[in-house]
């Protein structure tokens, strides 16, 4: 992994959430993971570490110079945001090994369900596609879980970090 190639990756995902409002969950969690190879765990605390609000700021500058950014929403949302990261990074640091291929299926199943309205939806209609989403979700869902399951081998696991290894931000 070099420097030069997490940059790069940095500056696509960062092209993906000016453009389209996403980041950690949609694009820098999957790619720390399937391009990287970090763990789930890994790949999320950095997520977190990286769009803390000095790298988010700019984009955020572009859009409230065009008025794209309700204030008073923002706070609240923040606010609760906060208490929920704080919450579920508690939670899932107290889960035991065994639920973390669950947690990443059940993120995979959520991305499904956002990308199936997201496809399905016309641009004038709110939830019209939420029942089918839901539908195709399940659907994709329960087939993944069976490939997976039955079809593919299972994985083999890592060995855990050595006691040796320095972490550096």
């Amino acid at each position: 992994m070099t420097y030069a190639m997490l940059c790069l990756f940095g500056v696509g995902v960062g092209i993906l959430s000016g453009m389209f409002g996403i980041g950690g969950g949609v694009a820098l969690v999957p790619g720390l993971i399937l391009l990287f190879g970090f763990s789930q765990a890994e790949a999320q605390g950095t997520s977190l570490a990286v769009l803390i609000l000095p790298v988010a700021v700019f984009a955020v500058i572009v859009y409230y110079q065009r008025g794209f950014v309700r204030l008073p929403v923002v706070g609240w949302i923040a606010l609760g945001f906060s208490a929920g990261a704080f919450l579920g990074a508690i939670v899932v640091n107290q889960l035991s090994a065994e639920w973390l291929p669950w947690l990443r299926f059940a993120f995979g199943i959520m991305l499904l369900y956002v990308g199936f309205v997201f496809v399905l939806t016309p641009a004038s209609q709110r939830s019209a596609a939420a029942l089918p989403a839901g539908l195709a979700t399940a659907i994709a869902g329960f087939l993944s879980w069976l490939v997976r399951r039955k079809v593919l081998p299972a994985p083999a696991r890592p060995a855990p970090p050595a006691d040796d290894l320095d972490y550096h931000l």
